[in-house]
């Protein structure tokens, strides 16, 4: 069955997307099948551009079948956390079903060539998607998996970063790496915070994207596809 890479971050707006789509066409380049799915999206409206769409564009894509995006189990109206917009909606965010998603649509890549799925989540890692579960637990059901943490190279990400890696140490599973993204207009620390975290002991110093760098992307896949 195909590598799976599962994409969380720190909060929304990170540059998750952005980051999961760059990832995704260098993983093509370097001989891999990489099918890109977010089973769990809020704020689709008609016409709207979605994650999702993006996501599919970028890897294997539509135009192969692998990822009918009129299929997601939860696409979620409201741009909201998915939890509340799911309660909005009167739906329940159930993990099997999205795992059952993933493993469908696995199926489809799964006799090509080195064969690799890339999940993005709804949010942050402990956004939550109903009483008692998080994008951490969807995580989990997506083990075995290499987790990428995406936060934004910006003013606040090492509370951030703190916060999310002492939680997740709590629990008993740590990303497998972190990232750093231009999502936000660049500020006074930017630039800076990855070497402060690995400074400061916060975790391992991030892989750090100003831009879409085929050579820092090819070593991160080589990093999170082993």
């Amino acid at each position: 069955m195909p590598r799976r890479i599962v994409v969380v971050g720190t909060g929304t707006g990170v540059g998750k997307t952005w980051l999961s789509c760059a990832l995704l066409r260098r993983l093509q380049t370097l001989g891999h099948t990489a099918l890109g799915l977010k089973p769990i999206e809020s704020g689709v409206t008609p016409g709207a551009d979605t994650d999702a769409a993006a996501l599919a564009a970028a890897g294997f894509g539509t135009g192969h079948g692998a990822s009918p995006v009129g299929t997601l189990p939860y696409r979620l109206p409201d741009p909201i956390s998915p939890h509340l917009a799911a309660l909005r909606a009167g739906v329940t965010i159930e993990l099997p079903v999205a795992l059952r998603y993933v493993q469908e649509q696995e199926s489809v890549i799964a006799g090509h060539a080195s064969p690799v799925t890339l999940i993005e989540s709804a949010g942050g890692l402990f956004s939550p998607l109903g009483p008692g579960i998080s994008n951490f637990d969807l995580a989990r059901a997506l083990d075995p998996a290499a987790w990428l943490l995406v936060a934004p190279d910006s003013l606040g990400v090492l509370h951030d970063l703190t916060a999310t890696l002492l939680a997740a140490r709590s629990l008993g599973r740590m990303p497998d790496a972190i990232a750093l993204c231009r999502a936000r207009p660049a500020d006074a620390s930017t630039g800076t915070n990855a070497e402060e975290v690995a400074r400061l002991g916060i975790g391992p110093r991030p892989w750090l994207f100003a831009n879409e760098d085929a050579a820092e992307l090819a070593a991160l896949a080589g990093a999170l596809v082993r």
